[in-house]
């Protein structure tokens, strides 16, 4: 039997082995998926775990998407741009660090009728999570990205001709009627927190948030009130997930599986 985890800190919010679990079983996959509390002193001791047969393979959540990229043999291109990798797994003799996120984000974009094409985008956060979505905004044809983090020195190294950093204290003067909104951090995390003020939404945005437990968070609900277009992190959360399982045991295995199925399944744990 493979034997797979989720590994971060914290983890315990996490939906990944329901879900990795369930896909196993409908494809007849002999394999385990379980989440683990893991430190970041405690990072290197747990990627030895693939490379001595322990682990197939992991997936990384926060806050350790991009420490996790100095313990592995190889980094991915496409990840090494992105600067963050979500998935490691143990490939011709080397730990291998790679990046689903932005595919994931790509995807539920596109299964939303999102269009970001030439657009303005703020984007809330300068995590693991945020880096995969630039790069995937960025193969999506963005105007700029207007990016935002408590702390200014973590996200100024990221500016570009597209990217331009902000503090978050002047997130008021930026936000526009009809912005697409994007919330990266961990604001809104199984707590009744918002990373926005109600009174910046308007019923002509796009509010997006990369949260999925709960399903809709106070930044959600709060521009559902005014009527904006809103998408959950369901969508991206399952996309990445099928894109890792797509890597440990070949591409074609998400095809197996009923998109639709699976989220009334995680929607259901939800509720």
């Amino acid at each position: 039997m493979k034997k797979f985890a989720v590994i971060g800190n914290p983890i315990e919010h996490s939906l990944s082995p329901l879900l990795h679990n369930w896909v196993y079983e409908r494809v007849s996959l002999d394999a385990l998926y379980y989440k683990v509390h893991v430190s970041n002193l405690e990072l290197g001791n747990y990627v030895d775990k693939i490379r001595n047969g322990e682990l197939n393979g992991i997936n990384v959540t926060i806050p350790h998407k991009t420490e996790i990229m100095d313990y592995v043999d190889e980094i991915n291109p496409r990840a090494k741009t992105i600067g963050a990798i979500n998935v490691v797994m143990f490939q011709n003799g080397k730990i291998i660090g790679n990046n689903t996120d932005w595919y994931g984000f790509v995807l539920a974009l596109k299964n939303n009728k999102i269009d970001v094409k030439q657009k303005e985008v703020i984007l809330l956060g300068g995590g693991g999570v945020s880096k995969g979505i630039i790069f995937a905004l960025k193969q999506q044809g963005v105007a700029k990205v207007h990016l935002f983090n408590r702390t200014f020195e973590k996200i100024s190294q990221l500016c570009d001709e597209i990217i331009h950093p902000h503090k978050m204290g002047l997130l008021e003067g930026i936000v526009q009627k009809d912005s697409i909104i994007i919330n990266c951090t961990s604001v809104g995390m199984n707590t009744l927190d918002s990373p926005i003020n109600l009174r910046l939404l308007s019923k002509n945005q796009t509010v997006i948030d990369t949260i999925y437990t709960p399903l809709k968070t106070k930044l959600i609900l709060d521009a559902e009130s005014t009527g904006a277009r809103t998408m959950t992190g369901l969508d991206m959360f399952i996309y990445q997930a099928l894109s890792s399982i797509d890597l440990w045991f070949g591409e074609s295995t998400s095809n197996r599986v009923n998109f639709d199925d699976l989220k009334q399944y995680i929607e259901s744990s939800l509720c």
